[in-house]
């Protein structure tokens, strides 16, 4: 899926860092691209910086799932 993040992170990197994330907390694909994406969107709007955008982005979206664990 691609998606409208910074130009130097590619699709499919963000592609696995989803996929990964789903397995390390076990949950579905879908709904940790849901939570990355809404993240990511967020961060990335208000960011000066970027570069670290997408750790700051899967930190949360980690943090997030296993709390509702």
């Amino acid at each position: 899926m691609a998606t409208a993040f910074q130009p130097s992170v590619s699709a499919a990197k963000h592609d696995q860092i989803i996929e990964a994330l789903a397995r390390e907390v076990d949950v579905d694909v879908e709904r940790v691209r849901e939570i990355y994406e809404t993240e990511r969107s967020r961060l990335d709007a208000d960011a000066r910086v970027k570069t670290y955008v997408s750790v700051i982005a899967t930190r949360l979206v980690r943090n997030a799932l296993q709390t509702t664990k």
